[in-house]
């Protein structure tokens, strides 16, 4: 494997921002693939081509066509790893200043969390407490301040509920494009529907790809195709592990009540985009039914004698949690299957097979897609490794 340097963690924003400087000061910029056009993909190919970067991202169907699309994309930090969270922290720092940037209508409302019973509140106080002190806001709230906050949701029978307040949401599908949009703006190729098939190599140099459009030359790749990753990544040595993690999302109708937050309890969790849809599941597990059990097995579409009934069973549960629901009723319902790596944090690296050949497969991809496209683009334009990600880097 080439040998590397490494940035320390300290100034790895910095100089990932710096990003553009580094680039433009190579006399070879190298050409780069990306696999994978959903919202991570998408990033990453925004932030090579900004870097004045030769790329060509490659969708196998159409973009946010996969895991995005069916993302309940809530963008946060809640998770119990402090490394990760602050990560995560970061990512959302650059969520803020690529909203500021971009028409990428980000909904700034926070989280609610609301606990029904007396185990689950001394669970969230607990998350909540330790959340705070680490750097991510998270303070406990009344019913009198749900009340005020939260006019047309009714919590039942609450216990406790909090907020943290730094957490955020988007229609995945809109940034997605929003990005790609940017990537093709700085010279980025946008090519689609085309299935990579084969990774080309002379030695151990990737020379290119195989696709279902033809071959075309690399210098490098970045494979960020959610749920396909693992084969294709095998071609380079080295092949994530991932969980078979299905879900599914009511979307409805677009409806009046107004949601500025996102809100979550271990039953229920639901948002509302801008144009008024409110998308959300009430978590339940699929009933042990044989139509469910291609779905539980390994990706399957969802079977349409199954489609109403949970349709209609979370739009019931919606309309438990939420007032001025008359006119609501179930546009669709998504089944998506989310790259989720067996110990829950990202795989970000180059293959200890092939070191021409990066690997990006995370969940969730939509709360690190800012900071991963950052990190990555600098990783492969400078020669630089972020010590930062060290403990997510493919290892054997």
């Amino acid at each position: 494997m080439k040998r590397r340097t490494f940035l320390k963690g300290a100034g790895s924003l910095v100089a990932a921002a710096s990003v553009i400087s580094l680039a433009q000061g190579k006399e070879h910029k190298p050409t780069v693939g990306v696999v994978g056009g959903g919202i991570l993909g998408a990033s990453i190919a925004m932030h090579l081509a900004q870097s004045g970067t030769r790329v060509t991202l490659f969708e196998k169907t159409a973009p946010a066509a996969g895991a995005t699309s069916k993302s309940f994309a809530w963008i946060n930090a809640y998770n119990s790893n402090p490394h990760y969270r602050a990560l995560r922290l970061k990512s959302i720092a650059a969520w803020h200043s690529l909203d500021q940037q971009l028409p990428l209508r980000v909904s700034w409302g926070g989280c609610i969390h609301w606990a029904e019973n007396i185990a689950e509140a001394e669970r969230l106080k607990a998350e909540m407490t330790e959340y705070d002190l680490t750097g991510y806001p998270a303070q406990m709230i009344t019913a009198d301040d749900l009340a005020s906050m939260a006019p047309n949701v009714m919590f039942g029978s609450m216990h406790a509920a909090a907020i943290n307040p730094m957490d955020a949401h988007i229609d995945p599908v809109h940034v997605t494009r929003e990005f790609l949009k940017q990537a093709e703006t700085s010279g980025a190729e946008i090519v689609y529907p085309c299935e990579v098939r084969e990774l080309q190599f002379a030695g151990e140099k990737l020379k290119g790809v195989a696709t279902t459009t033809g071959n075309y030359a690399l210098d490098r790749l970045v494979i960020a195709g959610g749920v396909d990753t693992p084969p294709l990544a095998a071609q380079a040595g080295y092949a994530p592990a991932l969980k078979h993690a299905p879900g599914i999302l009511l979307h409805t109708n677009k409806i009046e009540a107004r949601l500025d937050h996102v809100f979550e309890s271990p039953h229920m969790y639901f948002k509302q985009h801008r144009d008024g849809r409110i998308v959300g599941n009430d978590g339940s597990y699929a009933p042990d039914i044989p139509e469910h059990a291609g779905i539980l097995q390994g990706p399957a579409d969802m079977p349409d004698e199954i489609r109403a009934m949970h349709g209609e069973r979370i739009l019931g549960r919606l309309r438990e949690n939420l007032r001025n629901l008359e006119n609501a009723r179930y546009d669709r319902l998504t089944l998506g299957y989310r790259p989720m790596p067996e110990d829950g944090l990202p795989v970000a690296g180059l293959s200890p097979g092939n070191s021409d050949v990066y690997i990006a497969v995370m969940h969730s991809g939509v709360t690190l897609a800012p900071i991963m496209g950052r990190y990555i683009t600098h990783e492969l334009v400078s020669d630089e490794l972020i010590d930062e990600l060290a403990p997510y880097r493919p290892r054997t």
